[in-house]
């Protein structure tokens, strides 16, 4: 129903601080996107439902292990998400967390699983950061 991998083709650092505009994040992601010869699509819709929950991992201090953190997220339109809006709310989220971690870079989201949430099939996703895979 929902896609096992989502934004994989996507090039993106959670680094910068949080951004106010979307348009702004847009921008940015996609002159990112261009050095590293890839396109940004940001109007695309990538998620075909209006509520996603995301799970991300980040080291704690030095005595302990990975820390998996998770948030939910709600689109603005019902339709679902953009691949613009879900990365510039999934990097609201997270940047003050991961950017000065060292694995900071966005390698797309991995579905986990499907949870069954009232009458709704909400999907549930991992980020993958760059070489800290810990599903797929």
């Amino acid at each position: 129903m929902y896609p096992k991998k989502l934004m994989s083709e996507v090039s993106w650092g959670f680094f910068g601080g949080k951004y106010n505009s979307i348009e702004k994040f847009n921008h940015e992601v996609s002159e990112y996107n261009k050095e590293c010869e890839k396109v940004w699509v940001p109007g695309e819709i990538v998620l075909n439902c209006p509520k996603v929950t995301i799970q991300y991992a980040y080291w704690g201090n030095a005595e302990e292990d990975v820390i998996e953190a998770e948030f939910d997220l709600v689109a603005d339109k019902e339709s679902g998400f953009t691949a613009g809006e879900l990365l510039f709310k999934i990097h609201n989220r997270v940047v003050n967390q991961l950017e000065d971690e060292d694995h900071n870079f966005f390698e797309g989201l991995t579905l986990l699983k499907t949870d069954h949430v009232n009458d709704d099939f909400v999907p549930y996703y991992f980020i993958n950061q760059e070489s800290l895979q810990l599903y797929g």
